[in-house]
This record gives structure tokens, sequence and C-alpha cells, in this order.
């Protein structure tokens, strides 16, 4: 009775520890590849590597920056990968140092190696649910509008923004949103113009 006993807590602990061991794949895809190296490059901790990924992937980062918020999170595990395109990879990741969850996107400008384009991570209220957000053009159209409103509305400088929502309707004028489906792109391309 107890070496059956101690085979089938031996096959469950087997079992249990697999779940843990479990590794999420990154696409094979410049995105994918840009992720990995920042993910190499971040959880070493090394100044050196840090440094090299700054001047090859994303001179957006500052080396400093980097290791100090490496610092505060001992790194980060990647649990999945939400949705993945050639460029553009959403993905979640936790805190090897904490009970924090992150959500972070990335886009990527292709090139030998990719470089990024956009890179963000927000942290996760316990027990929050992702949806991935598909806009079409005019459900785009209206989130445009209402940040158009809302910059003549609240920002603190009306000529600011009104240059700001003037690059935005010359930009959506022009069609250059007229490809991105996905919500979070659309934040982003939105943020950056």
């Amino acid at each position: 009775m107890i070496p059956k006993m101690l085979r089938i807590l031996s096959a469950l602990l087997l079992v249990a520890g697999g779940y843990g061991l479990a590794q999420v794949t990154v696409p094979d895809t410049p995105a994918g590849h840009t992720l990995q190296a920042w993910l190499d490059a971040f959880n070493s901790g090394d100044r050196a590597r840090i440094e090299t990924y700054v001047k090859t992937v994303d001179q957006s980062q500052s080396v400093d920056g980097m290791i100090s918020f490496r610092n505060q999170t001992g790194g980060f595990e990647l649990l999945s990968i939400e949705s993945s395109d050639p460029l553009h990879i959403r993905f979640r990741v936790k805190e090897k140092g904490g009970p924090t969850t992150a959500l972070g996107n990335l886009l990527v400008k292709d090139g030998q190696p990719p470089t990024v384009g956009t890179f963000g991570l927000r942290a996760l209220p316990p027990g929050a649910v992702v949806e991935n957000v598909t806009m079409d053009a005019a459900e785009r159209k209206k989130v445009i509008d209402g940040v158009d409103s809302d910059l003549k509305e609240y920002y603190v400088e009306p000529a600011k923004a009104q240059q700001m929502a003037d690059a935005l309707k010359m930009h959506e004028n022009k069609g250059d949103y007229d490809a991105i489906s996905d919500g979070d792109r659309t934040g982003m391309r939105l943020r950056r113009d």
C-alpha cells in the first residue's frame, strides 16, 4: 500500500514539476528575435551585454535605466505570447523578484538586426483580464476624433495641442493608420505621431 502511494505521489510531483518547467516559445520573427534579445540582455544584468543591446537594437533605452529597472524587478520570466506578427509582438512577463506581472508591446523596424520602433511594459493589476482590441475604420476614426477633442479641451498649451491634433489629422488623411487594426498598435502610433 505505501509503495503504491509513493509511486502515485512521485508521479504527481513529476507532472506538477513539468508544468513549472514549461517554456514559452518565442516566435521566429523579427519581433520575436528582438524580444529574446531584450530578455537575454535585461535578465543578464551584465552592463556590457546591456550596452551592446542598447547600441545595436534600442538606442532609445538608457543603459543605467535598464540596469536600475533590472535591479528593481530581478529580471523577467516570459509567461506568454499574447499575439504575434512579424514586426509586432504582445507578451506577458512576471518579475523574478516579485509578484508583479506586466503586458509588453514591442514593435520593430525590419533590418539586420531588427531595431525597436516602440517598446512598452504596463504593470497589470492582480486578476486583470487582457483583451486584444481590434479596430475597424469607423472605430479608429472615433478614437482619433476623441484624441483631437481631448487635446484641444485639456492640454495645457493650446497652441501645442493644435499642432498635435493637426499632425494626427495629417497622418489620418494620408492613410497612415488605415492598415492598423490592432488597438495597442493604433495607440502606440498615435502617441508617436
